[in-house]
């Protein structure tokens, strides 16, 4: 088997195509298998038969989401006793673009949808063709939730984070659209624009909606102690707290953490600007450019620790996935992740 491809019929896009996985088991053919995961613990059973029939190829049905819970998962089974013992590597996985921002794929090249990826991917292995990968730097997360009022640690990998701030707040607003794209991108910054002279003076006092409180919930300080490798940063509040271990395209609106692309280092973007400070930032967002401020930090690093100090406990987000009640987090550099590079036209 070539080819392991895992897609979830609950996810958003594909929950008026019932028959996705049929769809799919055609076109990968003998090639390879598909398989419905509708739940996250469903993932972990698929991976094992992946990795006993060595299935080269690992294919997550879907965008960043889809691609970080693979990641994770298939790394908490490479630790298993079955395979701990053998010189088995992560297999090369592959992200869709069936997301709403899909800025793994897009970081590495991958253009078309999931079936003609898929297409491109089986006829090039059953033509004999050499398939083009890259190797990209993970980040390894050790965090520690709170559940039940008890502490429980866990391990996830991931590529990008917003941990806490703006980029943090950006994101519940973003995912709160009831179909989020990259329109939605600028509708969001638009909104925060226009709602800052209200928001942000006596004004909110008065009944303009939900422009009284747009700007300053997406401003909204994360209370929380930050290290950045080994240095405590000064201050107890932070309007952005964010880390990534590549670039990442924001629907080619905004650009961010060119620094991340340095093998063996993460882009750090910390600091306590205030919203006019970052709004000032907006065009050099557009542009990909470093953050400038003098209360802002935009450095490569290898370690960052985030710890909830306030009565807020951290909501981060990874990769596009929500982790809530979360006390702790450390962020270090992790696994070099290889990913194939498929270029395919849409289907018809």
């Amino acid at each position: 088997m070539e080819i392991g491809v895992i897609t979830n019929p609950n996810s958003r896009k594909n929950r008026n195509r019932p028959n996705r996985a049929e769809r799919l088991q055609r076109i990968v053919g003998t090639m390879g298998e598909v398989h419905q995961t509708s739940s996250i613990d469903s993932i972990k059973p698929v991976l094992r038969e992946f990795l006993r029939k060595r299935a080269r190829y690992w294919v997550a049905d879907g965008g960043d989401g889809a691609l970080h819970w693979m990641l994770r998962s298939g790394m908490e089974v490479l630790q298993e006793d079955e395979f701990a013992g053998e010189s088995v590597r992560l297999p090369m996985t592959l992200p869709t673009k069936g997301g709403t921002i899909d800025f793994v794929a897009n970081n590495v090249g991958i253009e078309g949808d999931a079936e003609g990826i898929l297409a491109m991917l089986r006829g090039r292995l059953e033509s004999g063709a050499v398939i083009e990968d890259t190797e990209v730097d993970s980040m390894c997360i050790d965090g520690v939730q709170i559940e039940d009022g008890q502490e429980v640690a866990f391990r996830t990998y991931g590529f990008a984070s917003a941990a806490g701030g703006v980029g943090q707040r950006f994101y519940a607003k973003y995912y709160a659209d009831r179909d989020p794209n990259p329109r939605t991108i600028v509708k969001v910054v638009a909104t925060t624009i226009a709602s800052m002279p209200i928001a942000m003076s006596p004004l909110a006092r008065l009944p303009f909606g939900s422009l009284s409180t747009y700007a300053k919930e997406v401003f909204a300080p994360t209370q929380c102690k930050v290290t950045l490798d080994g240095m405590v940063l000064p201050g107890t509040e932070f309007t952005g707290v964010h880390v990534a271990s590549m670039s990442i395209n924001l629907g080619n609106v905004l650009w961010f953490f060119g620094k991340a692309d340095q093998p063996g280092l993460m882009n750090a973007i910390v600091g306590t600007p205030s919203p006019w400070a970052i709004i000032s930032n907006l065009p050099r967002m557009t542009r990909g450019r470093e953050m400038r401020g003098r209360n802002v930090l935009d450095r490569p690093c290898r370690e960052m620790i985030v710890e909830a100090t306030g009565n807020e406990l951290l909501a981060p987000i990874i990769d596009g996935e929500y982790y809530r009640n979360v006390k702790k987090l450390v962020y270090r550099v992790g696994p070099r992740v290889r990913i194939p590079k498929v270029v395919a036209q849409k289907a018809a």
